[in-house]
Parts: structure tokens; C-alpha cells; sequence
């Protein structure tokens, strides 16, 4: 690590009942929303609401989710 490029960091949280399937790339200080669904290889650089299905690059949202039914 070279000293005058410290490495930035932040919290990735993935709320309950969400997928991030194979590949996708989450960016820091992401949230994924309770049961959304993030497709493979998306880069998602925003929060994810919950219930959405996001895909892409970057990430938008391509679908919703219908768990009362």
C-alpha cells in the first residue's frame, strides 16, 4: 500500500431476506434493502431499496419483487 493512497473503506450491509447473486459488485457504504434481489456481474453503487430486483451496469432497477402472494 503506498502511503499517500490510503485505503478507503466502508460498511456494505446486505438486510435480511436479500440476494446478491454471483459476481455483482456492491460499493461501499451500500445498503441492500430487506428482500431485494441483485443479479449477477451488477455493479450497484446506491442503496437498493427493499423488494427491488436491480441489475446492470450500473445498477437500475428492473423489477419489483411480490412476497403477499
Amino acid at each position: 500500500m503506498h502511503p499517500e493512497r490510503p485505503l478507503v473503506t466502508g460498511p456494505i450491509t446486505i438486510q435480511r431476506g436479500a440476494f446478491v447473486f454471483a459476481e455483482a459488485f456492491i460499493g461501499m457504504n451500500v445498503v441492500v434493502g430487506e428482500g431485494a434481489v441483485v443479479a449477477a456481474r451488477a455493479v450497484v453503487v446506491r442503496n437498493v431499496e427493499s423488494q427491488s430486483i436491480v441489475g446492470g451496469n450500473p445498477a437500475r432497477v428492473i423489477g419489483r419483487r411480490d412476497l403477499e402472494g
